[in-house]
């Protein structure tokens, strides 16, 4: 304890120490005080009105577990449990899964009791980040809004990072719209927080991501610019490289083909360069996918070859999915409509497997699927799987997928004079009217 403290301080710490732990120790007063001192006595030192004995203290502190150092040092509570929870992030990032858990709900349960709001806050994040890697997304949004409803994120730092984690969690989940719209909370939030570099770069690289899901190109390029001056500034090297390439895709939805190539061999260099094998094969998915839109599809091919074959070294399998997919297309193409049906069945077991939601590559699988079923002639089939994928992209609200689909159903019903094309068309209409509302968000 701090020599500058005088006795009624000393007084007051002890106290507030020894109610601290004598509750997280499940003790009564009596039960504490027995054989060492009155009940009467131990109260007063719980309210700072009296001195107590370091030989006394020494008694209590054994019956408590504790040193008599912890009971007299300011604050001692909190201290111990930040220690515990800097225990629950080395746990996790030693992947002890189990001893992050159970450390950090430690902290979760004894700040709440001691009115710890921060520390409780800090350890709810850590929470968080475990839930969301153990696939217990629906958890973290319980929480979460939970806190939220509570209003206890008071400054913006706490806000921006919850409302990251619960914009996590939408994802993972499967809801693009919310997931979105917390993303975009959470940069809005970003103009009262001091610092948080990483984070921004993080909640700025997920609205990219975002905006290109939802087809917002313009959106996305903007944020993608705003991400690379950022890692730029910080020298966040492999998030400068990832927003660089990222960016190339709205410029290629845009029709800046050149550009974007330019962009993507540049950043393939690069990647190859300094064995970002993941990189490497994330780029040479999107140059596929530049290639197929030209109609150039051995140059396609042959890059979704070189993709696939790194995520199969890598045991990436939700990228390895997107990549079949893209392959199954160019099959059906070039007029191998059984090899395309083949790899699209694999892409959808395999999904079934993977510890990611790879919901869109089902949804492009299925609808290609649905395709060379409407080659082969086989309409009722065809329109069968449409609906399935409309069910997936609807129940993950991927709504410019979920339009597309219903705009595609509507239209060949309506062209076999069914009347199941008026309902159809109007799901259409919802969907454009809520992605034209996502799309004016930002």
């Amino acid at each position: 304890m701090s020599l500058e403290l005088d006795v009624d301080g000393r007084n007051r710490i002890i106290g507030e120490n020894l109610r601290k732990y004598r509750l997280l120790k499940g003790l009564t007063q009596d039960e504490l005080a027995e054989g060492i001192c009155s009940v009467s006595q131990l109260s007063k030192a719980e309210n700072g009105k009296t001195y107590i004995k370091r030989t006394l203290l020494r008694l209590m502190a054994e019956r408590l577990g504790v040193t008599v150092e912890r009971i007299e040092m300011l604050d001692a509570m909190q201290e111990e449990l930040t220690e515990t929870l800097q225990l629950a992030k080395d746990a996790n990032t030693a992947n002890n899964l189990d001893k992050a858990f159970q450390y950090v709900r430690e902290v979760l349960t004894q700040s709440e009791e001691m009115g710890y709001h921060t520390l409780f806050l800090e350890a709810l994040l850590v929470e968080c980040k475990l839930l969301n890697r153990t696939k217990q997304h629906f958890e973290v949004i319980d929480k979460v809004q939970h806190v939220f409803e509570q209003e206890l994120p008071q400054d913006s730092a706490h806000k921006l990072l919850l409302m990251y984690e619960l914009g996590h969690a939408y994802e993972l989940s499967g809801n693009m719209v919310a997931a979105f719209d917390y993303y975009c909370r959470a940069d809005e939030e970003f103009q009262f927080v001091e610092g948080k570099d990483d984070v921004r770069l993080s909640v700025l690289f997920n609205l990219v991501r975002c905006h290109i899901i939802m087809q917002n190109y313009r959106s996305a390029l903007r944020y993608a610019e705003k991400a690379e001056q950022l890692a730029g500034i910080y020298s966040k090297h492999l998030y400068r490289l990832r927003v660089s390439y990222m960016k190339a895709t709205p410029l290629r939805k845009l029709g800046e083909t050149e550009k974007a190539k330019e962009i993507y061999l540049a950043c393939l260099r690069e990647a190859q360069e300094n064995s970002f094998l993941l990189d490497v094969g994330l780029i040479n998915n999107n140059l596929g996918s530049l290639y197929k839109d030209h109609g150039e599809t051995s140059q396609a091919l042959a890059h979704y070859q070189r993709a696939r074959k790194i995520y199969e070294i890598l045991n990436e399998e939700a990228y390895l999915c997107e990549t079949l997919v893209n392959i199954a297309a160019i099959n059906r193409l070039e007029g191998d409509l059984a090899g395309a049906v083949e790899i699209c069945n694999q892409v959808l077991s395999m999904a079934d497997k993977v510890q990611t939601n790879v919901y869109r590559e089902k949804g492009l699988a299925t609808r290609l699927i649905a395709w060379v079923l409407a080659d082969q002639g086989n309409f009722t089939e065809y329109i069968a799987k449409l609906e399935e994928v409309l069910a997936i992209y609807e129940q993950h609200q991927l709504v410019r997928e979920a339009y597309e689909v219903a705009v595609e159903i509507a239209d060949k019903l309506y062209e076999q004079n069914d009347p199941r094309a008026v309902d159809l068309y109007r799901k259409a209409v919802d969907f454009n009217t809520k992605s034209q509302q996502i799309g004016m968000r930002r």
